[in-house]
């Protein structure tokens, strides 16, 4: 038999190369993110408070940062428990939590950081494992034979994965939900808990995929099964 004809097309190949890289990158980061957030979370870190919830009001304020106007006055109730930070002509709402072990468990979940952007450990911990987990899905495969049983497992696990990110999602909500206070904020509707984000962002829908992905593992099991079965029978 050819070697061609075992080898994987170069498309495939391509896409292995990608998910490794995936799979290192995220690792890397996954790295970088708990270093970083390590020294946020110290004592002396001037910058710890900002790893933790955020949302910006479209309050106009001075270049300056001076906070002026009788809207705002209601941030004065309660003090040293959210901090206002300039951010161009717009403020953003800072949730300052006292409580170490919150602070940790809100980094985690993936809240707003200092930056402003969204991080979460688990989201890159997703990325790095699905990454992996493709990487070697595609290691094992070849055309002479594509079907094995680890590949059946890797792709159920790929499958399982995506459920449990949106599972993680959900959980991860209603938890900030019960320890951010439910503090009201000028104009805005509400508390201002039901602006503030997790990452990935709710109502991500990766359960489908996964759904997909769980009925594929099972086709491809079957596969297994009938490549051994006609193993036998020669």
């Amino acid at each position: 038999m050819p070697a061609t004809y075992t080898a994987l097309p170069p498309f495939l190949r391509f896409v292995r190369v990608l998910a490794a890289a995936q799979y290192v990158l995220s690792a890397i980061g996954l790295l970088f993110y708990a270093w970083i957030s390590i020294s946020d979370l110290r004592p002396d870190s001037q910058i710890a408070s900002y790893t933790l919830p955020s949302l910006t009001l479209e309050v106009q304020h001075p270049r300056q940062g001076q906070v002026h106007g009788a809207t705002l006055d209601s941030l004065k109730t309660m003090p040293g428990t959210f901090r206002l930070v300039p951010k161009s002509q717009k403020l953003a709402l800072v949730y300052v939590e006292r409580s170490f072990g919150k602070r940790v468990a809100l980094m985690i979940l993936g809240v707003n950081n200092h930056s402003g952007k969204r991080g979460s450990v688990v989201l890159v911990l997703y990325s790095m494992l699905t990454g992996m987990l493709l990487y070697r899905i595609l290691t094992d495969m070849s055309l002479a034979s594509p079907f094995t049983e680890k590949n059946a497992r890797r792709i159920r696990w790929l499958g399982l994965l995506m459920i449990g990110v949106d599972l993680y999602q959900y959980v991860a909500f209603r938890y900030m939900l019960s320890i951010v206070p439910h503090f009201r904020a000028p104009d805005l509707q509400g508390t201002v808990v039901q602006y503030l984000t997790l990452d990935p962002a709710e109502e991500i829908g990766a359960w489908k995929f996964g759904l997909v992905l769980l009925v594929i593992a099972a086709v491809y099991k079957r596969g297994v099964i009938m490549a051994q079965e006609a193993e036998l029978t020669v």
